[in-house]
């Protein structure tokens, strides 16, 4: 991981932003002149996190100065300039600053910065993860499944957040019984916009959900599709990036669709209807999709997948096939499934959660999380057993944790099993 300040006309900015998030590092700094920059960095404390590895500039006399090549000297930080032109090459050159194409990709700049951490012994610090929550078409539980799992994250001794980024029908904050006149993603992608937003911001504008074993960060969505303009794909990819300086797994909660409208826009740089969709899917450390136990959820989820892995090559890719019953699917359903998904797709689900209309309408009603109201029932125990695989085994107090979770609270609805 490697810690940047930028500084570089806007749109190269957020395109900077957006790479360095794809190859998992993070924009610590982002200014508009490199006078802007050298006051971000002097006041900057030498123990701040991330720690800044590389600043990297457009060399230009507005964006590149001798002052900030001095400054970068005496802190010891690598400077390096983007140069596209001959012009921009030879700014770089007359103030000794090495120089790379942005048309060369972002492992070019790469390739110029770590040897140089790995030499000095710098070790990775540990950062948060992205578990983004993704189903084909219809309703096949996506909602459902990252609210749960979320709370059972909480109840692992894990600090999490929960985003809800379907930018077509967000509905974890009717789900939660929130309210959502100020939806707190939206917020936090204007603070990224403004180059403001930080931990205290998403503490202050989330929404903290208690639940039986811990609290949840919450993000609410927006409660109208026409308001999808606001949550641009580098945006979002700047709110996920931040979250992981935030809380140890954010899930993310996203919308269906993986199409991309670039083929069919006049303007290559309108906004784009699902790039919230889209960034998430690429930022995320994991991917749950979660798909219909019937034979028009499993046939979405066939169509789907290739389209999904070619999406998110650097992700983890775990299939869970929820609403499994044998009224739609017949005898034995879960091997069914299984043995279908291995014919069809060459993949073998996670777990095959088991239809139980009774448990989700518990927690509808309540506006509380699965292991809140239906601890005991059969989907709570498929959502807790997901969630013990997402936890790090060296994560701190898990085991007992888990110990606790398996000792439930009787709730208002002890009789569900």
């Amino acid at each position: 991981m490697i810690g940047i300040a930028v500084s570089a006309p806007l749109e190269r900015e957020d395109a900077v932003v957006r790479e360095a998030a794809r190859h998992g590092h993070r924009v610590a700094i982002r200014a508009a002149t490199a006078a802007d920059l050298l006051e971000r960095l002097a006041a900057r404390a030498e123990d701040a996190e991330p720690r800044i590895d590389l600043v990297l500039v457009v060399a230009d006399e507005r964006h590149a100065s001798r002052d900030l090549v001095d400054a970068c000297d005496r802190r010891g930080m690598r400077l390096l300039a983007l140069a596209d032109d001959a012009a921009e090459r030879a700014r770089a050159q007359a103030l000794g600053i090495d120089a790379v194409a942005w048309g060369d990709g972002f492992a070019a700049i790469e390739t110029q910065v770590q040897p140089t951490a790995r030499s000095e012994g710098q070790p990775e610090r540990a950062s948060g993860r992205v578990v983004a929550v993704w189903g084909p078409a219809g309703a096949p539980g996506r909602t459902t499944a990252a609210i749960a799992l979320a709370a059972e994250l909480a109840l692992l001794g894990q600090r999490v957040a929960l985003v809800d980024a379907d930018t077509t029908s967000a509905s974890v904050a009717p789900a939660l019984g929130l309210l959502d006149e100020s939806p707190g993603f939206a917020a936090a992608a204007r603070l990224a916009r403004a180059g403001s937003l930080t931990v205290d911001e998403l503490d202050r504008i989330c929404q903290q959900v208690p639940s039986m074993g811990g609290t949840v960060r919450v993000l609410t969505g927006i409660g109208r599709s026409s308001r999808w303009p606001e949550i641009g794909g580098d945006r979002v990819a700047e709110v996920l990036e931040r979250c992981r300086d935030w809380v140890d797994v954010t899930v993310v909660d996203v919308a269906a669709s993986l199409e991309r409208d670039e083929e069919i826009s006049s303007d290559l740089f309108a906004p784009r209807r699902h790039a919230a969709t889209l960034a998430a899917l690429e930022a995320a450390d994991e991917v749950l999709v979660v798909a219909g136990g019937d034979a028009v959820g499993i046939a979405r989820l066939v169509r789907s997948l290739p389209e999904l892995r070619e999406l998110v090559p650097q992700a983890r890719v775990r299939v869970v096939v929820n609403k499994v019953r044998a009224s739609a699917i017949g005898i034995a359903p879960e091997r069914a499934v299984q043995e279908t998904l291995r014919r069809l797709a060459a993949v073998t689900p996670e777990a095959c959660w088991p239809f139980d209309g009774r448990a989700a309408d518990a927690a509808l009603l309540e506006g509380r999380p699965l292991v809140d109201v239906a601890g005991r029932s059969r989907l709570r125990r498929r959502v807790q057993e997901l969630a013990a695989a997402l936890v790090p085994s060296e994560a701190p107090a898990s085991r007992a944790s888990l110990r606790a979770a398996e000792r439930p609270r009787r709730r208002w609805l002890p009789a569900l099993r």
